[in-house]
This record gives structure tokens, sequence and C-alpha cells, in this order.
């Protein structure tokens, strides 16, 4: 929803009100332009005005870093992260392997001092087509993919959603996600 140029969209059975981390989405996709408005059917998203740059510590949501980061550097956003000191040990570094597909966008993530990391956004306009590695990473599969909203986006081992969001291409493809 952050990379598509006009969208409104019903996640439907969604609840305000959740003990996982990753409910922070919501607030900080609206630094990215997506506002939000909960009722009786669901999480209503909507195209909002981005901010300029994003600060944000993702010690308690972590595992949102590489989305974020991806959409920032895909809408020419600049960040400055802190709070990525456990993503050194998921299923991959994904501090590295953010870096090294970010790179491919022409964006790069720099750790300017310890725990504290620079995003600088892509150039624009952005590549046609990507090739994307997972690095056996459900996560880098997931975060690159909205990206199919600017370009061509192909996914290296796109069955390594399997661990956590089964259905996640069939999700994407409907609402309109086309990736190879």
């Amino acid at each position: 929803m952050a990379l598509a140029e006009e969208a409104e969209l019903l996640l439907p059975g969604l609840r305000p009100h959740s003990l996982q981390g990753d409910r922070e989405i919501v607030a900080i996709m609206e630094k990215l332009g997506v506002g939000s408005r909960w009722d009786a059917e669901g999480l209503r998203l909507y195209k909002t005005p981005a901010s300029k740059g994003l600060q944000q510590d993702f010690a308690d949501c972590p595992d949102l870093a590489q989305t974020v980061a991806v959409c920032c550097a895909a809408k020419g956003i600049p960040g400055r992260f802190t709070g990525l000191h456990s993503l050194r040990i998921k299923e991959t570094d994904r501090i590295a392997a953010l870096q090294a597909e970010l790179a491919k966008l022409g964006a790069s993530l720099q750790e300017e001092e310890a725990g504290m990391f620079s995003l600088i956004p892509a150039r624009q306009p952005l590549p046609e087509r990507v090739q994307i590695s997972t690095y056996d990473d459900h996560r880098m599969a997931m975060a690159f993919a909205p990206l199919a909203a600017k370009m061509d986006v192909g996914i290296e081992d796109p069955e390594v959603v399997q661990k956590s969001f089964p259905r996640f291409w069939e999700q994407m493809k409907g609402v309109g996600f086309q990736i190879p």
C-alpha cells in the first residue's frame, strides 16, 4: 500500500488491540503515506502524504524493519533506524541481506555507529526490474514483494513464505500484485 500511487484497501477481520509487536506497523506506515481507520469490518487503509524522513526504533518490533526499509528506499525517504541488534541472528543475517538487496535498487543501509543505521534511499526512477534473493528468510520475500507496485520483481525461492504465511502469494495476487 505504501508504494501504490493510489489505493484503498480493507483488511477484514483485524482488530485494533493486539499483543503482537507487528501492530506497530500501523503507526509506522502513517509516516510513509498510509492512513488507516478501524471500522466494524476491519482496518481500512488509504493514501496520505508521506513524511520527508523517518526515525524509528525497532527494539519492540524488529521483524518490521525489513518492510519499512524497503518502503523508505523505494519511496525516496531517508531513514535513521535503531533497535536492529537482533536482526543479525534471525533466519539469516537480515542486516547483511538487506544491505545486499537494497543495493540492487541503488539504496543503502549503513551502520553509522553501533546500533544506529542510516537508510539512503534509492535513486529515482527505480530500475525496471529487480531479482531479490531471500536467503531462506520468509521476511525477505515478504518485505520486497510490495516493490511490484513500482517495478517488475522476481523473488528467488518464493516458497520460503510457507514458514509463516503459506497463502502470502495468493493474498498478494488477490489485491492486484503480480510477482513472477
